[in-house]
């Protein structure tokens, strides 16, 4: 049943008594009761009267009874009601904010950082950290290398803002010296630096596709080494992100047999980097500026209607941009990894940018 349409707003004693069950059973992962929860609600309520608003919370859509004598447990849409009541809070202490941009400004190569950031945000949550970098086409060039491996061989050292290092091999037709290839290198940087990678190419093809004999043998080189060396940035493979991922270890432990063949399921997605990369990429469509949190994956993953994904876009320029974010079962603690993938994305961008 869809329970998105013509259901009446939750009273704040409603919303209160929601919150608070959520955070017990995201402690315990046991269904919690009117007595258990008259014990740590706020207000001095009964047991009987919460049981009534538990009812109600239950004929709605937002809580779930396993069985008949148990306690209730929060349903997707429960979850997503809370949710939505911590987007913009704080669940991080002073001491852990300062121990993340600590750990992370320690790193000064930008994929060690990716690494450490997915290895952070696995540690704080005890659940699976990812970090996807930027897609190559969209890496604003600082400065490129050609370097002669063979007659026909060349390696390509491309930086980008931020310190980001991108390596690849090409074959020419024609034999290259070192200094021409130099003069090439110094040339792309002097005329195309400050621009993405597709725009270079763009404007490298329409002077190819202008007569040879206008140019002199220097710019014939430059757009030869130029569109071999950026014509990955055409939507294949070599244009997709590099994904760093960290914790599935914590998530075997955290599960039971059949919770096991779910992240099993889950890992071949991982091992399918072009579907992980567009399920995230689909999730964050969504978003603004922040979190983007997506309760049950069932449409992109069959039988993964218990897991959460909540990830968050990080930008150092404003060409350049990736997505950080958190991987685990729907019984996670929402308030500290809603902050903590907020945070992360925010940090990981100014210290990319500073570099």
């Amino acid at each position: 049943m869809d329970w998105s349409q013509n259901q009446p707003a939750l009273n704040d004693r409603s919303k209160n008594v929601l919150r608070t069950l959520i955070r017990e059973y995201v402690q315990s992962g046991k269904p919690i009761g009117s007595r258990l929860l008259a014990k740590v609600y706020a207000e001095d309520l009964s047991p009987a009267t919460l049981r009534n608003v538990m009812a109600d919370l239950e004929d709605g859509g937002y809580l779930a009874q396993p069985h008949t004598s148990a306690g209730r447990v929060p349903t997707r849409r429960g979850y997503r009601l809370y949710v939505e009541s911590l987007l913009g809070g704080s669940g991080l202490s002073v001491v852990e904010l300062d121990q993340i941009r600590t750990s992370l400004e320690e790193e000064t190569d930008p994929a060690d950082m990716m690494s450490k950031t997915s290895q952070l945000l696995s540690l704080y949550t005890n659940s699976i950290g990812f970090v996807l970098s930027p897609a190559i086409s969209t890496v604003v060039m600082k400065h490129i290398e050609f370097v002669r491996l063979s007659n026909q061989r060349v390696l390509v050292i491309l930086v980008g803002e931020g310190g980001l290092v991108q390596h690849k091999l090409i074959q020419v037709k024609d034999k290259l010296s070192q200094s021409a290839l130099d003069q090439a290198g110094r040339y792309l940087v002097e005329h195309f630096a400050g621009m993405n990678l597709t725009t270079i190419r763009s404007k490298l093809l329409k002077q190819m596709s202008r007569e040879k004999a206008l140019y002199d043998r220097l710019l014939q080189n430059v757009i030869l080494l130029g569109c071999v060396a950026l014509a990955s940035t055409d939507g294949l493979a070599e244009n997709e992100p590099e994904v760093y991922l960290d914790g599935t270890s914590r998530i075997v432990r955290r599960l039971d047999e059949p919770g096991l063949e779910r992240l099993f399921s889950l890992l071949r997605t991982f091992e399918e980097k072009d579907r992980l990369i567009r399920i995230i990429g689909e999730c964050l469509e969504e978003a603004n500026d922040g979190p983007s949190v997506t309760i049950g994956l069932e449409r992109h993953i069959p039988g993964m209607n218990n897991w959460t994904l909540i990830t968050s876009p990080y930008s150092y320029d404003c060409q350049t941009s990736g997505s950080l974010g958190v991987l685990g079962p729907s019984r996670m603690e929402y308030e500290k990894t809603i902050s903590l993938v907020d945070y992360v994305a925010k940090l990981f961008g100014q210290i990319l940018r500073s570099n």
